[in-house]
């Protein structure tokens, strides 16, 4: 039997090796035997392993290159944003509940008196006629099921903030949502790195210090061609940004304390 002259997955005619409009491989009936099913489920498996690979080296790498990359058009060798931002998200969130399940007592048994996250779920705890229990049980639920939702919201603030930095630049407000769902995608990482070490500073410095610098490596490389062009925004994109977290998790904490 000879290969068909047209694409098997959306009928287009075949000029080539693959389809020029859905992308799929010429199929060739030789191919209907067990070697081949074996050499096609290797090729899909290793090619969306190297993206992951090449994806996750560049981001921590080589900041700001894959916000380039997919403007100008190169997305084939990538993981696309959304799926990169969303895979970190499930991988930090997933190991956070499993290494500190309990953030009701994580966040209460402190020694300062006058800790703002302490008193806020203290004083929802007393309000709600619960026992402590009970009320630990709900806001550990729902601070573990929220908390990426939440997120979400201050990604939006920050890319519209980027518009309103470089809005005398001709760039169209996806590719400053691109450069947020990269950056947070690092600092995702960076917050399950933070989470690993018991030393408050050793946190706040992987949480806030690193994400800043990383920050203004990435804005001089999508958006300046000279570091002191990107000095002043960047300045101002890394206070924001440090403020963005701390109502996240502020926000986070309250919402979750005072809804049950």
């Amino acid at each position: 039997m000879n290969p068909p002259e047209y694409c098997l997955n959306c009928g287009n005619e075949l000029k080539g090796k693959y389809c020029s409009d859905c992308g799929q491989k010429r199929f060739n009936p030789s191919e209907r035997n067990i070697a081949s099913i074996i050499h096609h489920f290797f090729e899909e498996f290793f090619n969306w392993d190297s993206r992951i690979l090449r994806s996750t080296k560049y981001l921590f790498l080589r900041p700001g290159l894959l916000t380039k990359e997919y403007i100008i058009g190169r997305v084939q060798n990538y993981i696309s944003p959304m799926k990169m931002y969303i895979f970190t998200s499930l991988v930090l969130f997933f190991f956070l509940i499993k290494m500190e399940p309990d953030q009701y007592s994580s966040l209460v048994n402190t020694e300062d008196s006058d800790d703002i996250f302490s008193n806020i779920i203290l004083n929802a705890e007393n309000k709600s006629g619960l026992k402590k229990e009970e009320f630990a049980e709900k806001f550990n639920s729902e601070v573990n099921d929220k908390v990426a939702v939440y997120i979400f919201f201050i990604m939006v603030v920050f890319s519209v903030l980027l518009k309103l930095v470089y809005i005398y630049k001709e760039i169209y407000f996806a590719e400053h949502v691109v450069f947020t769902l990269h950056f947070f995608t690092f600092v995702l990482w960076c917050f399950l790195i933070g989470s690993l070490f018991s030393n408050d500073r050793l946190i706040l410095f992987s949480v806030f210090i690193v994400p800043s610098v990383y920050l203004f490596i990435a804005l001089k490389n999508v958006y300046h061609q000279k570091w002191i062009n990107a000095l002043v925004p960047a300045v101002f994109l890394s206070v924001s940004y440090m403020i963005l977290i701390f109502i996240w998790i502020l926000g986070t904490i309250t919402i979750s304390a005072w809804i049950i």
